[in-house]
């Protein structure tokens, strides 16, 4: 991969620092590759505090020349601040060695555990961080 100037500074994201401990990782209710629930230990780690935005990948693509992702130019899909979407796992691993080099500060991708764990904010045997009722049900679902 070749780099080259950046016109668009390059920020390092903000991250959240998970504590070691163990947690139930898994679903007994959704589809069969999540089960069974299984006690997983895990070290601590540092996790970014959202997922990359449209505007933070396009800084990648300035960067490197690289193709743009499916989906690029679809105007439900392009708003600076939504996460890029339609990303081949090569093209993440990808960003996170680009991000490296311009920051000097060591990135990858989580874990299917650490990001289980990441994203349910400790809530223990629930489907969902906020409980078991459906997405649906919350208050701003329909809201833009």
């Amino acid at each position: 991969m070749t780099l080259v100037a950046c016109h668009v500074p390059i920020t390092e994201p903000p991250r959240i620092h998970i504590a070691a401990a163990w947690f139930s990782m898994g679903s007994d209710v959704g589809q069969s590759v999540e089960g069974p629930v299984h006690r997983v230990w895990l070290d601590s780690f540092a996790i970014a505090a959202t997922q990359v935005t449209v505007e933070e990948y396009g800084r990648f693509l300035e960067a490197t020349g690289k193709m743009p992702p499916p989906y690029w130019s679809d105007p439900n899909f392009f708003h600076p601040q939504q996460p890029v979407v339609a990303v081949s796992w090569f093209d993440a691993i990808e960003y996170c060695a680009w991000l490296f080099a311009m920051t000097g500060s060591h990135y990858r991708l989580p874990t299917e555990a650490e990001w289980e764990r990441a994203a349910r904010g400790g809530a223990e045997r629930m489907l969902f961080p906020w409980g078991n009722d459906p997405p649906i049900s919350r208050p701003a679902y329909h809201s833009r």
